[in-house]
């Protein structure tokens, strides 16, 4: 099955479970990744560090339960990290339109703030990929990085609601489960990142 057919096949199936006749909240957020990668240890003698990418996307919420909430983040990502040897550095530059799929479970308190906790699949498609040395001289790199990602994000938040909108400031991880490195003699390269975000959103249909 295709990139394109399994993210459409999982947003079919979160959607399925939802009433047609139901409130949302949609709106938008902003924010960085502190991006990095992994490659098994032993099987390189490079060194790797994170390096800051940028986000930018779109929210869209359905409360399940009172507590429970469905949280889509269909966002540009940029990831990627730094790699370092004893006589170059370089700054792999993979940007992606990812799909975070979350469950939020909010705790409710006798506050103003909502905290809450999340999780779930993050489905990435590869836009572009390349090198950048301390000069700035890139090398495309496209054709030997899959086109696909995937990874499992954990965190957490804080929702505050003013009038009809609701503005919210987020932190997740992300561990990245599949090999972005489409070379099959190098070493497996998977995507990392702690995420920071914020971002409002505000009802639309009816309850």
């Amino acid at each position: 099955m295709s990139p394109g057919k399994i993210v459409a096949f999982v947003c079919l199936c979160m959607l399925s479970l939802i009433p047609l006749k139901a409130q949302w909240e949609i709106g938008g957020l902003i924010g960085f990744n502190v991006a990095g990668i992994s490659v098994p240890s032993g099987t390189s003698s490079e060194d790797y560090s994170s390096k800051l990418g940028f986000g930018l996307g779109a929210v869209v919420d359905r409360l399940l339960t009172d507590q429970i909430i469905l949280h889509l983040e269909p966002m540009y990502l940029q990831k990627g990290g730094t790699i370092k040897t004893s006589s170059f550095t370089l700054k792999f530059k993979v940007n992606y339109i990812e799909l975070p799929i979350l469950i939020k479970y909010a705790f409710l308190i006798n506050s103003s703030l909502t905290p809450y906790a999340m999780a779930g699949p993050s489905i990435g498609l590869l836009t572009s990929a390349k090198y950048e040395d301390e000069s700035g001289d890139t090398q495309d790199e496209k054709d030997n990085t899959n086109g696909f990602d995937f990874g499992l994000g954990v965190g957490g938040g804080v929702s505050y609601p003013f009038g009809n909108m609701t503005f919210f400031a987020e932190t997740r991880y992300v561990f990245g489960l599949a090999n972005i490195n489409s070379e099959s003699d190098e070493s497996k390269v998977k995507n990392r990142g702690l995420l920071v975000f914020f971002g409002v959103t505000v009802p639309i249909g009816s309850k």
